[in-house]
């Protein structure tokens, strides 16, 4: 990736960002409740795993390449930018972490994601394994029925 095109898709990543922020402004209800639904599904994630696993684990599904969510996971690597802000619980697109199995060499994670109306999320589960340099990599993928 080009310095040309990094700046360009970090602009349209802002822009985004900034839509998202507006409609917040003008619905705060709604925005506190989302926030507080990401907040705690982070908190249940947390209770069972080190953060350190689960930015692992997010950051291993940004580097699917068909994967449509990577595009907000991208920076999950990232500690200072809150876990809670990866998830996404009603709006749109849905992003939610279902389960989340780590074992020392290989994590098994089952997501939901897509639009919030049920008939169309898509749940699929991944196995991720580490590769000789510790890092995590797709080994399996799979469609999950509802």
């Amino acid at each position: 990736m080009s310095l040309a095109e990094f700046r360009e898709a970090m602009k349209v990543n802002a822009q985004e960002i900034i839509v998202e922020m507006e409609e917040d402004h003008l619905n705060p209800v709604q925005a506190f409740m989302e926030q507080m639904l990401c907040r705690r599904a982070a908190s249940k994630l947390l209770k069972k795993h080190q953060e350190q696993v689960i930015r692992e684990v997010l950051q291993a599904l940004s580097e699917i390449d068909d994967f449509h969510p990577a595009r907000w996971l991208w920076n999950a690597g990232h500690p200072h930018i809150p876990l809670h802000a990866f998830f996404r619980s009603k709006r749109e697109p849905v992003f939610r972490v279902m389960t989340l199995e780590a074992l020392p060499q290989v994590v098994t994670v089952t997501v939901e994601y897509g639009a919030p109306i049920s008939t169309s999320l898509i749940r699929e589960e991944f196995r991720l394994r580490r590769d000789r340099r510790g890092q995590l990599g797709l080994e399996r993928r799979q469609a999950v029925p509802h």
